[in-house]
């Protein structure tokens, strides 16, 4: 009576693996996740890329620059997403296996019989086998300027997936354009979200912006002054407005007033402390932060807010000594 079933069950014993199918989003970008659990970083590549570009056994994080084979780099959704589509596809055949043998059974019955035993198969809905969609698209795009690969990420990226080339210049802008795309996300999420889940979000996305701006221009400068200088800069040091405007001053004959003005430095000055103060005291105002950047729009105690205005600004300004560095430094970059 269970023939079917039988077959079936042998079958599915000496299966070794379901193929799952992977889909991109609309411009043909996947889903990849950094396998390293310090990091975890998600990002998409183009799937044309990932095929023809990306050498199997090294793929690049373009956040940690964690390196491992390109077999490692599916996403947590993704592998629970196939863990769902394998044990649908073993309920499907199963539940077909089953219907089978009740077809069989009933065809099997003499009409008019004293005994007639039938095998009626319910429940058991088959599993609806989707692909595994891709998420939404992220927001930023970019080709390595090495080997052409096309790459995309949320956030701060800083290698290139294929090859693992970090260009200072390149990825110093790119951050900065995901920096300006944060300022102005406000109108959309109020229309998206609930005012209060809103407000906090875009506060939280504004915060981050400011300290993701000097984070880029750090990234810029240790690059460069290690090219130009031979040698690493003290750690963090372009945290720092003052300290790291003597390196530049030492290694160039210029310090930032020389490469961009007073009024820029000054507006610098109160970006820097504002990183300050949303890093290590949760954006409560202090007397250090009054005294280091002049700033006598608070008084000890409040909490800093966070305007979009300032987040571009602060991006221009950053953008411009950025620049003002890479021009000063071009000679000497490899």
């Amino acid at each position: 009576m269970f023939k079917n079933l039988q077959k079936e069950l042998r079958r599915l014993a000496e299966l070794q693996q379901v193929e799952v199918p992977l889909e991109g989003d609309a411009e043909g970008y996947v889903d990849k996740e950094c396998p390293a659990e310090a990091c975890l970083f998600q990002f998409k590549i183009h799937g044309d890329d990932w095929k023809n570009i990306v050498r199997d056994e090294e793929v690049f994080c373009p956040s940690c620059r964690h390196t491992a084979p390109a077999k490692s780099w599916y996403t947590t959704a993704q592998i629970e997403a196939a863990k769902q589509y394998a044990l649908g596809t073993v309920v499907n055949r199963l539940n077909g296996a089953m219907r089978a043998d009740a077809q069989a059974s009933k065809r099997r019955q003499k009409r008019g019989a004293f005994l007639s035993i039938t095998l009626d198969v319910k429940g058991g809905r088959d599993a609806v086998l989707v692909p595994i969609a891709a998420a939404e698209p992220m927001r930023l795009r970019t080709i390595c300027e090495d080997c052409g690969c096309r790459y995309s990420y949320v956030g701060a990226a800083y290698f290139c997936p294929s090859c693992g080339k970090n260009s200072a210049s390149h990825t110093f802008l790119q951050t900065l354009a995901t920096i300006r795309t944060a300022a102005g996300l406000g109108e959309t999420l109020r229309s998206a979200l609930s005012p209060d889940e809103a407000e906090v979000m875009t506060r939280a996305l504004l915060e981050k912006a400011m300290q993701d701006t000097v984070t880029s221009f750090q990234r810029l400068a240790e690059q460069l002054y290690e090219a130009r200088a031979g040698k690493p800069a003290r750690r963090n040091a372009f945290q720092n407005l003052d300290a790291g405007s003597e390196l530049w001053e030492a290694e160039l004959g210029a310090s930032y007033e020389q490469l961009l003005d007073a009024v820029a430095v000054k507006g610098l000055r109160v970006y820097y402390q504002q990183r300050h103060l949303l890093a290590h005291q949760q954006g409560i105002v202090d007397s250090d932060y009054v005294s280091r950047s002049g700033d006598t729009s608070y008084q000890v105690g409040q909490r800093l807010i966070i305007k979009g205005s300032a987040v571009l600004e602060f991006a221009d300004l950053v953008e411009r000594l950025g620049t003002a560095l890479l021009a000063r430094c071009a000679p000497a970059q490899k």
